[in-house]
Parts: C-alpha cells; structure tokens; sequence
C-alpha cells in the first residue's frame, strides 16, 4: 500500500504527465438519502480549482449523467465523464457514444416498467437518467425486503429489455448493455491523454473495474469508505480513506503541495 505522501510526491514532482480520476457520490459528495439533493461541499471548489492548474489531467468519471457533474461541479478545466463513460462534457456540450443511441428507447421502457411495478412501493425512488434508468431504496423502512423485491423486478425487466443491469448502494441500474465501464472508460482517458502517473478514487462495486484498471497501469486506488461500504471495495488494495471528509483533506494536501 502506498502512503498517501508517497502519492501526493509522484503525482505533483513525478516525470511524465499525471493525473487523477475520482467519482462523485461517495467521494467528492457524502451519499444523501434523495440522489436529486447531492452537493459538491463548497470548500472543495477551490480544491480542485488548484488541482486543475497543478496536474495535466483532473477528471470526474461517474454513474450520474453528465449534464450533472457539469451543474454540481462548476470548474473550468475538469474532464467529465457522465454514465461511466457513455457521455463526455466537451466546450459546453454533451456528447454521448453514438451506439448508446439505439438502446434508448428501451431505457425508456424500462423506466415505464418499473414506475408502474416499483413507484408505489414505500420509500423507492426511481431516477430517470439521461441514458439509464436507476431505482434507489435508500429510503425504505425495510430496506432487505425491499431490496430483494427490486432485485427481482429490475432483473426482470433487463431480461425483457435486454438492457445491463448495474448495481450499487442500495441501488440498481439498467443502462445500454455496451462493453463500457468504469475501467474501459478510464483506459481510454489514460491513453487519450497520455498519462505516466495516475490516480483513482472510488467508493462503489461500479468502481472496481476503474481500481483494476489504473492498478494495471501502474497507478494508484484510493478507496473511500462509507456506512455501506461493500465488502469488494474495502478488499481493494490500496490507499483507504474514511469517508469523503478525510478524502477532501488529502486532495486540499495534494493541491498545495510544493
């Protein structure tokens, strides 16, 4: 395991072009029970304000839509990446992957499907996404019983849609069942900008791919804890945080690093 000075050292005086990568929910922002209502704190502005001008790439790769990150996180400079991969922010506006597009239409099926199946059930929310569609059960008294029903319908309704399924925090996804995450995603930034050094932060199982990939490149997981920290994250090996607190003290250390 890599300590956290070590990492700040080959980030900002390593040779080559360096970087870092993070998700936004869990990492940047503590998860909140309404997904609508997630914020980036407003002391990490000018964080990653800093960071922008000190490492060659500064990046946001997430499952949230890209039009998203772009609201929550308002920094010149930032590479966004909106549902892990399948969106990207560039001079202003959104581009998505131009075979995302035939896949959504049934997106939009399943967001029926599941409103009508799902809506009523006490304390699930289900969020329409620019290219997916998620159902969240943070909110539900039982969240066991709950979550075993979710589990059912939305595997359903992926067998009938043919769309991937994507799990996470007391969450499920369905989303075009293209060869695209987290990991892909991240390769593909590491080659389109060259970078020798590179850091990813994560806190989810959609982020285990993006952990695998930057380990085989040689770079660096940062793993952020949570209350529902799945027992895949917390084995990564890696640099641990304890929470989105902790990390946002380690990114302010990177940031005025001489």
């Amino acid at each position: 395991m890599q300590n956290r000075a070590g990492i700040v050292e080959s980030l900002i005086k390593g040779d080559g072009r360096s970087g870092i990568v993070m998700d936004f929910d869990g990492v940047l922002s503590p998860i909140v029970d309404d997904p609508a209502a997630s914020r980036l704190p407003a002391d990490l502005v000018p964080t990653l304000e800093r960071l922008v001008k000190r490492l060659d790439v500064v990046a946001l790769l997430s499952g949230r839509p890209v039009d998203f990150l772009a609201e929550r996180v308002p920094v010149p400079g930032l590479v966004l990446l909106g549902s892990y991969g399948l969106e990207r922010r560039v001079e202003g506006s959104t581009l998505v992957r131009p075979d995302v597009a035939q896949w959504l239409a049934r997106v939009r099926e399943a967001e029926v499907l599941l409103t009508d199946q799902l809506a009523p059930v006490p304390g699930v929310h289900i969020e329409s996404k620019s290219v997916a569609v998620a159902v969240h059960w943070r909110n539900a008294a039982d969240r066991g019983t709950v979550g075993q029903l979710v589990n059912e319908v939305v595997a359903r309704v992926a067998a009938s849609t043919g769309l991937g399924q994507e799990p996470g925090k007391l969450v499920q996804e369905l989303r075009p069942p293209l060869p695209v995450d987290k990991g892909t995603s991240l390769r593909e930034l590491i080659g389109e900008e060259r970078l020798d050094v590179v850091a990813y932060a994560g806190d989810d199982k959609g982020d285990l791919p993006a952990f695998a990939a930057v380990g085989a490149a040689g770079g660096y997981a940062l793993v952020v804890h949570g209350n529902e920290t799945a027992p895949e994250v917390a084995a990564v090996a890696g640099t641990h945080f304890e929470g989105p607190e902790d990390f946002a003290s380690w990114l302010e250390v990177l940031s005025q690093a001489d």
